[in-house]
């Protein structure tokens, strides 16, 4: 395994390339073996061709996954890193070094997949990267992520009371899997909470049937409004006497919450709120 999860090798790297890690970038670096581990043997089962890495940093996953022989792109938005990355991977013909920010990072300029995407995202940015991932779940088999333990909790309580719109959006798409929690002290800098490795695997079709649009319509209010009773949080959508006769039409009490809901009870609410009734949602 890699000398990088040495925590003295990784700040010796860092200081070599004039890196000062920062927490607007969320740069924590691994630095324990056992997590490294686990992440190699998870990609080398899945067998995947192509591997789309998230901040791949000094390359300490990054050359792990170019001995497995499939083709790694490696997304790095510092350039200091990057440079890093290229003189300390040359070696390796599979490995494509793409210097940008994965939030603008097109997939289908590099191919047109299938692939498997392994990333430890930044606290700060993880919502949206996460959104990305979904939005471009048909060029993508799986996606294995440490992300900072609530996202991960909410998304896998999803949907529930425990859950957030967010996790809907994922688990909609994907089956979710914890693979394992990781103590903050497997990074340099330690960051001020613990993470989870966890995974998304994307289904074949989603979890509901109506609409997209109209159906997270429902998801982003209900969740929006948790503390409000279905036939008050729905107003904001729709006027009151159609959130009444939707509601009734599925059999769902108006009292409930929408964070109580599963996906079968989302999907007909949508189908009653945007199909039988008429209603648009808004944009």
């Amino acid at each position: 395994m890699s000398e990088l999860t040495d925590k003295r090798t990784v700040i010796a790297r860092l200081r070599a390339l004039g890196v000062e890690p920062t927490k607007r970038r969320g740069q924590n670096f691994l630095v324990n073996r056992d997590v490294l581990a686990q992440i190699i043997a998870e990609v080398n089962h899945a067998a995947p061709q192509v591997i789309i890495e998230i901040g791949p940093g000094l390359g300490t996953v990054t050359r792990e996954l170019a001995r497995l022989g499939a083709q790694v792109i490696a997304v790095e938005i510092d350039h200091r890193l990057a440079a890093g990355l290229r003189a300390d991977l040359g070696k390796y013909d599979n490995v494509n070094i793409v210097e940008t920010d994965f939030l603008v990072f097109d997939p289908t300029a590099v191919g047109n997949g299938p692939y498997y995407v392994v990333g430890n995202l930044p606290y700060r940015i993880t919502s949206p990267i996460l959104t990305k991932l979904v939005a471009h779940r048909r060029l993508i088999t799986h996606a294995l992520l440490i992300t900072q333990a609530e996202v991960a909790d909410k998304v896998t309580a999803s949907p529930g009371v425990d859950g957030s719109a967010l996790g809907v959006l994922a688990t909609a798409y994907a089956e979710t899997t914890v693979m394992r929690r990781i103590p903050r002290t497997a990074f340099y800098p330690v960051p001020e909470v613990d993470s989870v490795l966890w995974r998304l695997k994307f289904l074949p079709q989603p979890r509901f049937t109506a609409n997209e649009h109209e159906f997270f319509t429902v998801v982003r209010t209900v969740y929006g409004k948790r503390r409000k009773m279905l036939r008050r949080a729905l107003r904001d959508i729709v006027p009151p006497d159609h959130a009444a006769a939707a509601l009734a039409r599925t059999g769902i009490d108006p009292t409930r919450r929408g964070e109580t809901l599963s996906f079968a009870e989302l999907d007909r609410l949508t189908h009653a709120l945007f199909d039988q009734l008429g209603q648009c949602p808004p944009d």
